[in-house]
């Protein structure tokens, strides 16, 4: 079921009694770099990103509304920040609402940006949430020109990933995400940017173990550019704990040419700070 409150000029649509679907969280967990066998796994949790593609709906019905300002052709997606307050397992335990809406648009060199909230909640209580920014670009776009993450890698703990990509991922990941932001037009199979975000989380986990996607946390994504298949990356992870917080930072790049397609943070706290 869905409802629209689009009321001075507000533009939101909302899913109400959502539950749990295991086929789609396989489907998600096959393309990312989780496994066929993720969601079957003792003691796994729902991965960090999962949650974003249930909007798939409302996110089309956001950029297709009358009221939407922008033209959706071209759209893309330029940065990101998710919180985390519960774990996303919460929403295995019964129905729950998701909700988009339009924040706010702006002006920028680069052309327009509007900014989408996105929120998943249990009776009404948020457990995940994420603001993604959108781009209608203009002639003087320049992916390589964006402005990107101050972050320096240490090189004593950070870790390098190798990962080759082949072409029918493309297709795959088609199969799976659809066009959260259509509609683009690609000669060649492209990554879709929440792969690129999702494809992060899984190998961080790996190597840093899931206690660095666990919440609570924030995560700031800054997208650089579309990327297309077949490719070879490097993902590029590192991680520094304190007493009350820790920050990890991550970044996708092309393993011959080092272009930076995604770069982002994790800045997590304990319980008893974000209480």
């Amino acid at each position: 079921m869905w409802k629209n409150k689009d009321t001075n000029d507000e533009l939101v649509f909302t899913l109400i009694n959502c539950r749990y679907d295991a086929a789609s969280l396989r489907r998600f967990c096959s393309v990312s770099g989780y496994g066929w066998d993720y969601p079957d796994s003792v003691f796994r949790d729902v991965p960090l990103c999962y949650p974003e593609l249930l909007f798939t709906r409302l996110l089309t019905m956001i950029v297709c509304s009358e009221r939407f300002k922008l033209s959706p052709m071209g759209l893309l997606s330029v940065r990101e920040v998710l919180t985390l307050t519960e774990a996303v397992d919460e929403l295995k335990r019964g129905t729950f609402s998701l909700q988009a809406r339009v924040l706010e648009y702006r002006t920028v060199s680069a052309g327009v940006e509007v900014d989408l909230t996105l929120t998943a909640s249990r009776h009404q209580q948020t457990i995940w949430t994420t603001t993604l920014t959108l781009l209608s670009p203009n002639n003087k776009f320049r992916p390589e020109a964006q402005p990107d993450f101050e972050i320096t890698h240490d090189p004593v703990p950070e870790r390098c990933i190798s990962l080759a990509v082949p072409w029918s991922s493309g297709v795959r990941c088609a199969w799976v995400f659809g066009d959260l932001c259509p509609l683009h037009a690609f000669t060649r199979p492209s990554a879709h940017m929440l792969w690129m975000f999702s494809r992060c989380m899984a190998e961080m986990e790996k190597h840093n173990g899931v206690e660095v996607v666990r919440a609570p946390l924030t995560v700031s994504v800054r997208y650089k550019q579309p990327v297309s298949f077949p490719r070879k990356f490097t993902i590029r992870v590192s991680e520094n704990t304190a007493e009350t917080s820790s920050t990890a930072s991550f970044s996708m790049e092309d393993l011959r040419t080092r272009t930076l397609y995604l770069s982002g943070q994790i800045k997590q706290q304990s319980k008893e700070k974000a209480e």
